[in-house]
């Protein structure tokens, strides 16, 4: 990734026999974006890595690039998951000193066979309903507090009077 990528919606999928199902990489000296992305309704089956967030792929296509142009990896929502003989729920690392930031992952249920299902460093963002339990830096809970950092579709963005009464919750 060098350029920018944004605005992704993607629902609706089916993920058996890979590797790895949602997968961003990365690195120092790509610059860049991915941001404002949403992938929901996922169901898996045989996947190694269910969530694989890099920023240190390491890869350039020349010498000539730029070591200190940084990639912005934020507001990236993935929900309404569930997979079957997962080995690992997630590897999510972004860049020392420059964390992914805005992830946030929702009603997420993951047959998982390692021991460690969940390995993050350098990312922060939020979570609920997420089994098996995320890492520690995404621990933090998306609802009420954080529901505007994590990115919505726009018929998803409700009246502040719907918030006050608890009736986004589920429909979010």
């Amino acid at each position: 990734m060098s350029g920018g990528v944004s605005e992704v919606h993607a629902e609706d999928i089916y993920i058996f026999d890979s590797r790895s199902a949602i997968r961003i990489k990365t690195s120092p000296g790509r610059g860049g974006y991915v941001r404002n992305v949403y992938i929901s309704n996922m169901t898996l089956a045989n996947i190694d890595i269910a969530i694989r967030f890099t920023g240190l792929y390491g890869e350039h296509p020349d010498e000539a690039y730029d070591p200190d142009a940084l990639p912005l990896i934020e507001r990236i929502t993935i929900k309404d998951v569930i997979g079957e003989n997962v080995k690992r729920a997630g590897l999510i690392q972004g860049i020392k000193g420059y964390d992914f930031v805005n992830i946030c992952l929702s009603n997420i249920s993951l047959n998982v066979s390692s021991k460690v299902p969940w390995n993050c460093s350098d990312v922060k963002g939020y979570s609920d309903l997420v089994s098996p339990e995320v890492c520690e830096p995404l621990k933090e809970r998306i609802f009420p507090e954080h529901w505007s950092d994590c990115y919505k579709l726009p018929n998803q963005l409700k009246s502040s009077s719907d918030r006050s009464r608890g009736a986004w919750l589920r429909s979010w």
